[in-house]
């Protein structure tokens, strides 16, 4: 079965021919054609659902392609990478052949769709192309530049549309993706070149119906029992690295600050994967890596913040008492800092440093010839059911000491509590597909309820000192801190009543 693997990374239109110029292309003569695409779609979008690609090309002015990209084994995975079935073959204009499609299943599939098949999204754009040898390896090096559209047809009415400019690495000849990252981050020393997730197919979708362009949540973990620690600590980091670049064009928008949350959980879940598999991770490798992810949370941090304290603390109290003058001044300001903490949240995410680590990152994820993550002394049969019990039960024990001292605990202890929580909840979520199915619903739902308790009284803990940020002289009005106050001592009452519930659960592993 034929599989595409390639590397998308976008380019600032104003660096392309920075890029035609690089040294690496000195004396090549690069092939140059126009290629102008549609893509098809029922309806019901039931092969966007399926993660399928179906188009016409026009290659050139005569040549007409057909291609159908996805199906079982495929991969749109993070990084910038793609690694995909893909069958192609010559057609004419509005034939479809999926003779070509040796995926029994997949064929059946369009089969039963053929007839009602429609132009949903196009593409018009010129490629310009390059063979590169590297060590054992051929890649193209492919610049595309034009414009996607919500048009049907290229070419067709002026429609919602946006700038192409992108550089596909793939790989001609050989089986791993090292030399497209070797070359990518050669490039990326001198160009801002920026992994790209979405294909053109998925940006496509999203310019036909905007609605389909939504916050992305975590994905569910695929580990299995099968895979050692450190694969499973690959494929956890993989997922949250998607989970962030499908988060990072509305980020920076800034229109929808649930993007900057999603953008923060990715981050926050890939951190917390560095603490939980350490044990098997290089001590280089996590001294390299985990303070730039730490710095880069750091920036998307203060957004959440200040979107909490409007939404959930201030929001209310402006509901109960819409006359307070203190109130307003409040709003007022508050409303100014959280924009410009989206703003800075969405700067830190354009910079050239994090395009620079999301490549290098996930270049070492990907590498095949080790040593790459794992710690000298692991063994790739390690069981990950035996390591996972262990690492859960190390978070589970840190809970019981922290809970035991819960009447008598302060606003850091709590904090402290909470982060135990975190960690279980984000362990309990990667090694769920390995665990006792039994008793994993009940110990989840437990733990989730006390950890958004926590989380809430951790809010009010920021809104106090976020108000005293915003008060012109100090302290806040007694109406803010009697709400702040009175809610924080009921969310205690709650929380003790839960605790004792949690300590009676029974455990998955």
């Amino acid at each position: 079965m034929p599989k595409e693997i390639e590397l998308k990374l976008r380019l600032p239109s104003s660096q392309a021919r920075r890029l035609q110029l690089h040294p690496l292309l000195s004396g090549q003569r690069p092939q140059k054609y126009r290629l102008l695409n549609t893509y098809y779609d029922t309806p019901e979008l039931e092969l966007r659902k399926r993660g399928i690609a179906l188009r016409l090309r026009r290659k050139g002015w005569a040549v007409w392609l057909m291609t159908v990209k996805g199906g079982a084994g495929g991969d749109s995975g993070s990084g910038g990478l793609a690694q995909r079935n893909e069958w192609e073959a010559q057609t004419q204009p509005g034939v479809f052949d999926f003779s070509i499609v040796t995926d029994s299943d997949l064929r059946d599939f369009l089969e039963s769709r053929r007839a009602r098949l429609q132009a949903v999204f196009s593409t018009d754009f010129t490629r310009t192309a390059w063979t590169l040898k590297r060590a054992e390896s051929v890649i193209e090096m492919a610049l595309d530049r034009g414009k996607i559209s919500a048009a049907a047809t290229p070419g067709g009415p002026d429609t919602a549309g946006e700038a192409l400019c992108e550089v596909e690495l793939e790989l001609i000849e050989g089986t791993s993706p090292d030399a497209l990252f070797e070359l990518a981050i050669e490039l990326a020393s001198e160009l801002h070149l920026h992994p790209e997730i979405l294909s053109k197919a998925e940006r496509g979708y999203a310019l036909s119906d905007s609605a389909l362009a939504q916050p992305v949540k975590a994905f569910n973990s695929v580990v299995e029992n099968a895979m050692s620690p450190v694969d499973a600590f690959r494929t956890i980091a993989l997922a949250c690295l998607a989970q962030l670049q499908r988060n990072e064009a509305g980020a920076i928008a800034g229109d929808n600050p649930e993007y900057v949350h999603q953008a923060r959980v990715a981050i926050r879940r890939l951190r917390s994967a560095f603490r939980l598999f350490s044990p098997v991770l290089a001590d280089n490798f996590v001294a390299i890596y985990s303070p730039r992810w730490k710095k880069l949370a750091g920036h998307l941090g203060s957004a959440r913040d200040w979107d909490v304290f409007l939404t959930e603390t201030l929001a209310p109290l402006e509901e109960a008492f819409p006359a307070d003058a203190d109130l307003a001044v409040l709003r007022t300001r508050g409303d100014e800092i959280q924009r410009k903490a989206q703003e800075s949240a969405g700067v830190a995410l354009r910079q050239q440093e994090y395009s620079q680590l999301l490549l290098a990152f996930s270049a070492a994820l990907f590498r095949e010839t080790p040593p790459t993550i794992a710690a000298q002394d692991v063994k790739s049969g390690d069981s990950l059911r035996k390591f996972a019990g262990q690492r859960l039960e190390k978070r589970a024990k840190a809970i019981k000491i922290l809970a035991s001292e819960h009447g008598k605990m302060n606003a850091e202890r709590r904090h402290e509590l909470r982060i135990a929580f975190k960690k279980l909840r984000y362990a309990l979520e990667f090694f769920s597909p390995i665990l006792s199915r039994k008793h994993l619903a009940d110990y989840q739902a437990s733990l989730s309820a006390i950890q958004d308790l926590l989380g809430t009284l951790n809010d009010q803990v920021t809104a106090s000192r976020l108000i005293k940020e915003l008060h012109p002289k100090g302290e806040p009005d007694p109406l803010t801190r009697g709400w702040i106050a009175g809610r924080t001592q009921l969310l205690i009452g709650t929380l003790n009543t839960e605790l004792s519930g949690f300590l009676t659960c029974k455990k998955p592993w």
